[in-house]
């Protein structure tokens, strides 16, 4: 962990005065940072593409937390036998890979860009930054940031946060330079870190992850989204917040990729021997919802 001081409450209370974007892309805008990347930074991110290797950032879904039922259809008629699916899942949490929709979370009973919180959802789903305007998906330069790579333990502990001057770090490492309209994927270690600790219950126990000053350093990059793994640093530390860093989404109205693991991404930017990758992701369509389950690629 690299040294540090941590900001007083009175910092961390402006953040919403001092860093956030509203009105940055107009009153009405509901794409947030994704507005960063622009046509000329998919051109250039489509350049990346060498070897054409593409690996998965996303957690495999198994029986649980999906609820798969399979219904057969043998035909007395025909050669074919038919199999079915049907789930039902709750993407949001700690296990399903998604992208939250700018709706997700508000801030004194607001979402982003000023619209009131309480008349933002109908029976139908959000009338305002639901996950549709992001349907087109995320495509862009991505680059890893493997803050866990710095840590003794080979993950972020729980008391020992990711800071901004830890992904200053990891960049450094990594060689990359980050640039407005990334991606940033952030590895924690949550896997080596779930492993060392079995008992650790994600909603209940403390949380490892990001501190909520690294809002902070999103600002200041002006990343499209994050991608990440242990996500927010829990209990967070201050007053007067639910939530840590996915105050983000509110303040900057910042893409969060949630859930995603970058155990393979780290291998594969060792054997091609950089840090910079074509990503993207695209949310399933689910229209009004307050996110969508992803499969985010990083492509070589």
């Amino acid at each position: 962990m690299v040294d540090w001081t941590a900001p007083s409450q009175a910092d961390v209370d402006a953040y919403f005065k001092d860093l956030n974007n509203w009105g940055r892309w107009g009153d009405d805008d509901q794409f947030g940072t994704a507005n960063t990347i622009t046509l000329k930074k998919q051109a250039a991110a489509q350049g990346l593409v060498r070897s054409g290797r593409a690996v998965s950032l996303a957690h495999e879904i198994a029986a649980q937390p999906a609820l798969t039922y399979y219904v057969t259809y043998p035909s007395k008629r025909e050669s074919a036998d038919i199999v079915v699916d049907r789930f039902g899942l709750v993407y949001h949490g700690y296990s399903v890979t998604h992208i939250d929709a700018l709706c997700h979370i508000g801030f004194n009973g607001e979402l982003y860009n000023g619209r009131p919180f309480k008349e933002s959802f109908s029976r139908d789903g959000a009338t305002w930054c639901p996950i549709d305007p992001l349907f087109g998906g995320l495509t862009t330069r991505g680059v890893l940031l493997d803050v866990a790579a710095g840590r003794k333990e080979g993950y972020v502990a729980v008391g020992k946060p990711v800071t901004p001057p830890d992904l200053d770090a990891a960049a450094a490492r990594a060689g990359v330079t980050v640039e407005p309209g990334d991606v940033v994927v952030v590895r924690s270690g949550q896997v080596p870190f779930v492993k060392a600790h079995p008992d650790w219950v994600p909603r209940v126990s403390p949380h490892p992850g990001l501190h909520i000053s690294c809002i902070e350093w999103f600002r200041e990059k002006d990343i499209a989204a994050i991608a990440w793994d242990m996500m927010d640093e829990r209990p967070i530390g201050y007053d007067g917040y639910g939530m840590g860093t996915h105050m983000a989404i509110p303040f900057l109205g910042l893409i969060l990729v949630d859930n995603t693991n970058p155990e393979r991404l780290v291998q594969a930017c060792h054997e091609e021997q950089r840090y910079e990758f074509l990503f993207t992701a695209a949310p399933l369509p689910l229209v009004g919802s307050t996110g969508a389950p992803t499969h985010p690629l990083a492509i070589f």
